[in-house]
């Protein structure tokens, strides 16, 4: 619960700072003020649930319906709060990433002349969505204590510090960015409508980097994989590529972004096993 307040923390001081400012976020600082202060709220009253496994299920929701929270109400507030642009950045990354040659506009030319791919690389795009309730429902239910204490500290760290770079380096990614060299347009069928639409209720193309397309899927496959069901997360491994090629042939990502993805989904897990087992083995001191 601690990440999820400082990331609030930090987005709200954000915002308030820029408020103060001149710019027209008086309604964005007094929303993220609120969640705030219900989070520190919950946080408080989280002891008075007498039940231990009621009482980790409870901050788990909070935690993760906090972290959606964050992914839409981020969708525009940042360009407005933030006077720079990360865009121009993260193609001179990709481009260094390409020796020269930028990887999103490759693939664009590669697909100018086969169209048929882009509205199954669409299903798996949106697929992502589905597939990330069915992983946080597998992360929370029927878990050990220890396994799940795992999961949901690393989505938490994963999030905040996905958050950061959203805040911070705020990018709409290539299909804003690059739109004057990316000239051939993508065939809409029913799956890349259904993205578009999505994306646009969330805000508008925003948070290219990191891309938690690649970050929560892959956190989704290590947790599986380090912590009991290696089947289910080798099972993962192709679902998690064929989204990293959608989100750059859909125009929605660079190559640094997914880069960036699947590191911080590393590293969330491995201080989240770390911490879990910094506690477990103090609850122990303390018990003896």
């Amino acid at each position: 619960m601690s990440v999820t307040v400082g990331v609030l923390a930090v987005v709200t001081s954000t915002l308030a700072v820029a408020w103060g400012f001149g710019r027209p976020l008086g309604d964005a600082v007094l929303l993220h003020g609120g969640v705030l202060a219900l989070l520190v709220s919950v946080a408080l009253r989280r002891e008075r649930i007498r039940s231990i496994e009621a009482g980790a299920l409870v901050t788990a929701v909070v935690i993760i319906g906090a972290m959606f929270f964050l992914y839409t109400s981020l969708g525009q507030v940042v360009f407005v709060a933030i006077p720079w642009n990360g865009d121009s950045a993260l193609r001179a990354a990709d481009r260094a990433l390409g020796l020269g040659v930028e990887p999103v506009r490759a693939v664009a030319d590669r697909l100018a002349g086969a169209g048929w791919a882009i509205e199954p690389l669409a299903f798996f795009y949106a697929a992502f969505i589905p597939y990330l309730y069915l992983s946080i429902f597998l992360g929370l239910v029927g878990r050990p204590d220890r396994t799940r204490a795992v999961f949901v500290l690393a989505f938490a760290l994963l999030y905040g510090t996905s958050f950061m770079g959203y805040l911070f380096v705020p990018a709409r990614g290539p299909i804003v960015a690059m739109d004057d060299v990316l000239s051939t347009p993508l065939d809409v069928g029913f799956f890349l409508d259904v993205v578009r639409r999505s994306i646009d209720l969330a805000g508008g193309p925003h948070g290219a980097f990191p891309s938690l397309h690649i970050g929560a899927s892959s956190l989704a496959a290590i947790v599986d994989l380090r912590h009991g069901d290696k089947l289910r997360g080798l099972i993962y491994v192709p679902f998690i590529l064929l989204i990293a090629v959608a989100t750059v042939a859909l125009r929605y990502h660079y190559v640094v972004d997914l880069l960036a993805g699947a590191c911080l989904a590393w590293a969330a897990v491995a201080v989240a096993e770390r911490g879990v087992a910094r506690a477990s083995s103090s609850a122990s001191g303390g018990s003896t």
